[in-house]
């Protein structure tokens, strides 16, 4: 009797109708798709940044190497001019009349960026002293959607 009714107690503490707690497959499918959404649009952020990124850096690459040559023909290097020839795939400080005629040996060549088209001027040379340069225009940087225009004025100024 006794073990009876230690039983009898014992199954009055245990609730057989009480749920069990935790979560569906349904709810679990819901945060993941949720979670999933989340993360597409951070990566799709994040790779448009990093595109932006590269284009305006590339931009700021090229009328960094104008400047530097009208510097180097203002402060009269070598006594000579000095000159930007941009090509695909690469930039080129050098110094001299002309790219053609120019002394190698000074050459400065900076790799352009892979993904960036460039239209428009393909050689500016300075003139020594006043850095006046010999040609004036627009270089158009563009990459899909976004594009920049870098003017060169007649007094040597370099616009963006």
């Amino acid at each position: 009797m006794f073990y009876t009714s230690l039983f009898i107690q014992y199954k009055k503490n245990i609730k057989p109708d009480s749920k069990v707690r935790g979560f569906t497959l349904i709810e679990v499918m819901i945060v993941v798709g949720i979670l999933a959404g989340l993360a597409g649009l951070g990566l799709f952020v994040s790779v448009d940044l990093y595109k932006s990124y590269t284009f305006y850096s590339e931009r700021n690459i090229v009328i960094s190497i104008i400047q530097k040559a009208r510097n180097q023909s203002l402060v009269n290097i070598n006594e000579s001019k000095h000159g930007v020839y941009l090509e695909s795939g690469r930039y080129t400080i050098f110094q001299g009349e002309n790219y053609v005629s120019r002394n190698a040996v000074y050459d400065e060549i900076i790799e352009a960026g892979p993904t960036i088209s460039r239209t428009g001027l393909t050689e500016i040379v300075f003139d020594q002293l006043n850095g006046n340069p010999n040609i004036t225009g627009n270089i158009t940087l563009s990459e899909g959607l976004r594009s920049s225009i870098i003017s060169i004025e007649n007094e040597g100024r370099i616009n963006w």
